[in-house]
């Protein structure tokens, strides 16, 4: 189960961190309320890749949402 945040949007995203990277990063999920799901990772330094993304459970071409730097902005000062 992952920790749910509120954003500065006034909308929520589900984080569930998934597996520890080797240069000290981490793999996440974050999921929105709309059924969108962006696999991310993240990089001590708090560089991005995007892994893969799903819409309502399908492989889908997802853009990056604004709103995704402040979720990795979170995560990179855990």
């Amino acid at each position: 189960m992952g920790d749910t945040l509120e954003l500065y949007t006034g909308d929520t995203v589900t984080v569930e961190h998934v597996k520890p990277l080797s240069n000290g990063g981490g793999r996440f999920d974050v999921t929105a309320e709309d059924g969108r799901k962006w696999r991310i990772d993240v990089t001590r330094d708090g560089d991005v890749d995007v892994v893969t993304t799903w819409e309502d459970g399908t492989l889908a071409n997802l853009d990056v949402p604004e709103w995704m730097d402040d979720v990795t902005g979170r995560l990179s000062r855990l």
